[in-house]
C-alpha cells in the first residue's frame, strides 16, 4: 500500500508521478492490463496507462472482449 504524497518513477516515460492521483477510465483500463497482462502494477504514470490502454483497444484485439 503507498503513502498519500509519495512519489514514483514511471518505468515507460520516467517521470514521477503520485499513485494515488485520480485515474480515468482509461487509466483504469490500463491498470487492469498492468496487473493482468504485463505484471508491471503500479509501475506506470496514469498517463501511460491510458496510452496503453487506448492501444490496446486499437491493436490487442484478443483483450477487447
Amino acid at each position: 500500500m503507498t503513502g498519500e504524497g509519495e512519489q514514483r518513477l514511471c518505468s515507460i516515460c520516467r517521470l514521477q508521478f503520485d499513485p494515488a492521483e485520480a485515474s480515468s477510465l482509461f487509466a483504469e483500463a490500463g491498470e487492469w492490463l498492468a496487473e493482468e497482462v504485463w505484471k508491471d502494477a503500479g509501475q506506470l504514470c496514469p498517463r501511460c496507462l491510458e496510452n496503453r490502454a487506448k492501444l490496446a483497444m486499437m491493436y490487442l484485439h484478443e483483450h477487447n472482449t
